[in-house]
């Protein structure tokens, strides 16, 4: 496998565990609380992170899933397992689909609006892994204050 794509499953993996020790030990409840109005419970959180970047992966890796977003806004209702396995199975599908890409693809231009109901926008395929990256990241931190602020309810 090239060396970007195991590093890119590598900071993948390292912050799924983090999603992960922000959920450990909470009940269904617990995961579906959230801080406030507008403001995101750590099972959406889950939910949507893994929507995402599998969206986004997947344009990088030109096999884009099925997603439904503003469903991914209102889930609720999952086991700390179900949450678990979302993350899980993103892993083992980059994985497999990793050891079939060429690297030299990452410089291909595909247009997002092909895979969603927006405008033409054209990036590069590593763009879409970067970007698969980058919104996982940013997601992590309200993740992690959203446990801070269900600890100190």
């Amino acid at each position: 496998m090239d060396p970007m794509f195991v590093a890119v499953i590598s900071r993948l993996e390292a912050m799924h565990q983090e999603y992960l020790e922000y959920m450990h030990g909470l009940t269904t409840e617990e995961l579906d609380w959230s801080p406030g109005p507008e403001m995101n419970s750590l099972c959406v959180l889950a939910v949507h992170v893994t929507a995402a970047e599998r969206f986004w992966i997947g344009i990088g890796i030109d096999d884009v899933g099925e997603r439904n977003r503003p469903a991914e806004f209102l889930a609720s209702g999952y086991e700390l397992e179900a949450l678990k396995a979302l993350f899980a199975a993103n892993i083992a599908f980059y994985k497999e689909a990793f050891r079939a890409l060429d690297a030299s693809r990452l410089a291909e231009v595909v247009d997002v609006g092909h895979f969603m109901d927006r405008p033409s926008q054209l990036v590069t395929r590593a763009y879409a892994l970067l970007r698969g990256l980058d919104h996982t990241a940013e997601h992590l931190g309200h993740a992690g204050m959203t446990r801070q602020l269900l600890d100190r309810r």
